[in-house]
């Protein structure tokens, strides 16, 4: 959690006396970059069960993981959290990620492979239309995560999404 004080904001009345609050970053793309960046105070890379344990409900449930291979055609997308499997509208556990992220189906990028390759995050937002029809705008971060704490093994994606119409 990043804190702030409450001098960092203004507050209802100028003649409180000003006391710490904590700020909570509201978006789950900025508390899951925040807990990446405090588990790489203890080592270079985290593992996925590091992610795993220090995420919150919220962002467990938008988690997709990827496992990232030599080959693109060869990274798969091997857990997911309910949040992508609604906006995307099917479980794609098992998928080719580029068939299914959207920024990879729709304007062939392939921001995943990048964040591996950088060895740093890398935020995507779009939109795209899902299996159901529906216009769905996202935001998400891919954050490399290392089993053996110095090979990039994965990306953890964490996403979240509202629909219009």
């Amino acid at each position: 959690m990043v804190q702030a004080t409450a001098d960092d904001r203004p507050g209802p009345d100028a003649g409180d006396k000003r006391q710490e609050q904590p700020f909570t970053e509201r978006r789950a793309v900025g508390r899951a970059l925040s807990c990446w960046d405090r588990l790489r105070k203890t080592k270079e890379f985290p593992s996925r069960a590091d992610c795993l344990e220090i995420f919150d409900e919220d962002l467990t449930n938008g988690v997709i993981v990827i496992e990232f291979t030599p080959q693109e055609e060869d990274d798969l997308i091997i857990e997911c959290g309910p949040l992508f499997r609604d906006a995307y509208g099917r479980d794609p556990v098992g998928l080719a990620a580029k068939n299914v992220l959207p920024s990879a189906t729709d304007r062939g990028l392939i921001f995943w492979r990048v964040a591996a390759e950088m060895r740093k995050p890398i935020a995507d937002v779009g939109e795209f239309t899902n299996l159901h029809g529906e216009n769905v705008l996202y935001r998400s971060v891919f954050l490399p995560i290392s089993e053996d704490g110095k090979r990039i093994t994965h990306l953890m994606a964490a996403f979240s999404y509202k629909t219009t119409h």
